[in-house]
């Protein structure tokens, strides 16, 4: 039996850092164990390079928009692992397209990918200035469409998370991701259309949100909707 894959390249209009944002986030989510596919950079033979993640979607349908609601339900754990992941990355993507579950399995199964606009975003030659924008901000829950300041979609998990009980095991793990493992994902993926300031800018960028997640998360709960009661520490 073979498998396929769901394979990306850098677009200069609309996705010009798709491979180094798919490629660090694939590799810190799979880090954490999130449900992320397996990932790899590949090359076809008349030039490339490729990013690919396996196909999870065997029957070939188009998958449904995620019920947020109950995802939240069903999956509480991992929907709070994915709102938290995201904001560590910045992830101004996340919509209820770019993301799976299927509720028909026991347990539910859940599939996350497309991170192409996260970290440098969308737009060429932004990538750094969007970093240093977003360093101590949410990222996740503007729609200003601005390349820079955030980007297009408010996070479709950000209002529906109503509970804060399983925020501490994911900053937790989070905080557990060691320099070295940052520092050679980023190294990998400059190959593949950044600088050497934009990598050493990333490299900065996700230690200090690993370093710090929680303040930020603190110094944002205004944006979590449906928390009412937080156990969160300051």
């Amino acid at each position: 039996m073979y498998l396929s894959a769901v394979a990306k390249q850098n677009s200069p209009e609309a996705a010009p850092y798709c491979i180094p944002n798919e490629w660090i986030c694939g590799e810190l989510g799979r880090f954490l164990r999130l449900p992320i596919p397996p990932v790899s950079i590949v090359s076809e033979t008349s030039g490339g390079p490729f990013f690919a993640s396996l196909d999870f979607n065997l029957a070939g349908d188009s998958l449904p928009p995620v019920n947020v609601a109950k995802c939240e339900q069903a999956l509480p754990h991992l929907s709070a692992g994915l709102l938290i992941f995201d904001i560590w990355v910045a992830n101004c993507d996340r919509h209820a397209e770019n993301f799976s579950v299927d509720f028909l399995g026991a347990p539910p199964r859940m599939n996350i990918f497309d991170h192409s606009h996260a970290l440098f975003g969308y737009s060429a030659e932004h990538g750094e200035a969007r970093l240093i924008a977003l360093r101590d901000r949410l990222g996740i829950s503007w729609t200003t469409n601005n390349a820079v300041d955030s980007g297009q979609h408010r996070h479709c998990l950000l209002d529906a998370v109503n509970v804060d009980t399983h925020f501490s095991f994911w900053l937790n793990r989070i905080s557990a991701t060691p320099d070295f493992y940052i520092e050679e994902i980023c190294k990998d993926a400059r190959p593949y259309g950044l600088t050497p300031q934009e990598t050493a800018a990333v490299v900065g960028f996700l230690k200090h949100r690993r370093d710090n997640l929680r303040e930020i998360i603190n110094n944002h709960r205004d944006e979590f909707s449906a928390i009412t009661t937080w156990s969160l520490p300051s």
